[in-house]
């Protein structure tokens, strides 16, 4: 996978969800590209589709498919699509497949949504390597579990927020993986420092199960649980990122868009050290509702570039 591409779908949406905070109802149209400036940068992002960007080509047939700061265009947004998988841009493959699976812009079409999505995750582009998890983690198998949890280590070592956050769930509850609440509490940590979903809820549960934990009368256990709960409690220490909306400069973000693909490498990474197994949340822990579902939990991609980015 192209680390790029993920940097152009994070700061591209961190422009769409962020101007309506900025832009003034009185003069300018609410929403995204509000302003004859932004809209021109838009034009230019259009433009950059047309000649072979597969990145641009799949952010403006998003916004095209929703009406996210252009007039909604079913057409314009099916032209964009089949364009960027003309090119094979691993990003338009996954968004092409995605809407496949949904009966969305195209007739449903499970077969060719299945195609599309392996040929996204043999690029290993760290959205498509997730929802492909997700599907095999819902056979239930052990073979397809031991696949899942490949792609999504892949997915992590990108950085790719909602594998990390699935891996961490994973392995609370040792589906796929061998439960290790050490590790998944330090996925959460990271992800907690960039206020992503409910990982900071998901951490202090881990928190206070260890503070159980640490309670029993085993020296060894606790001697193992007490380095772990100090790593994890820094988090206290430690400023956690907020994008404020009166921060941004749309055109300024969106013109930073149109002219290079950037990457953001804003998480922490390192050793969980010795392994705490999730199974001993029923020694005393109360945490066992941190555990994933591969029933259920079955939701793929997004249908807006804001739900680009879990927002």
């Amino acid at each position: 996978m192209r680390i790029t591409s993920i940097g152009l779908v994070i700061a591209l949406t961190a422009t769409l969800l962020l101007a309506p905070f900025i832009t003034s109802a009185a003069n300018q149209p609410a929403g995204f590209c509000g302003s004859a400036n932004c809209q021109s940068e838009f034009k230019k992002l259009e433009k950059m589709a047309h000649y072979g960007s597969g990145e641009a080509a799949t952010i403006v047939a998003v916004a095209y498919a929703k009406g996210e700061g252009v007039e909604q265009d079913i057409k314009k947004a099916r032209r964009h699509i089949k364009q960027a998988v003309r090119w094979r841009e691993p990003m338009g493959m996954h968004q092409m497949s995605i809407w496949l699976r949904q009966g969305f812009i195209f007739g449903q079409d499970i077969a060719k949504a299945d195609e599309l999505l392996d040929r996204a995750a043999k690029t290993e582009f760290g959205p498509a390597l997730t929802d492909k998890a997700k599907l095999l983690l819902a056979q239930d198998m052990p073979q397809t579990d031991k696949e899942a949890i490949a792609l999504l280590e892949t997915a992590n070592e990108q950085h790719y927020s909602p594998a990390r956050y699935l891996l961490a769930q994973l392995l609370v509850s040792g589906i796929g993986i061998e439960s290790d609440l050490a590790r998944a509490g330090v996925l959460y940590k990271n992800l907690a420092l960039k206020g992503y979903a409910d990982s900071r809820q998901r951490l202090d549960e881990i928190i206070n199960a260890l503070e159980q934990i640490s309670t029993q009368p085993e020296p060894e256990l606790v001697a193992l649980v007490q380095p772990v709960l100090a790593n994890l409690k820094q988090i206290d220490d430690i400023e956690v990122i907020e994008v404020r909306g009166e921060q941004l400069d749309v055109n300024s973000e969106l013109s930073n868009i149109v002219t290079q693909l950037n990457s953001l490498n804003l998480y922490y990474q390192g050793s969980t050290g010795s392994r705490i197994p999730g199974n001993l949340c029923g020694r005393g822990g109360s945490m066992c509702n941190v555990a994933f579902d591969r029933k259920t939990d079955t939701t793929f991609g997004a249908n807006t570039v804001g739900e680009l980015m879990g927002k």
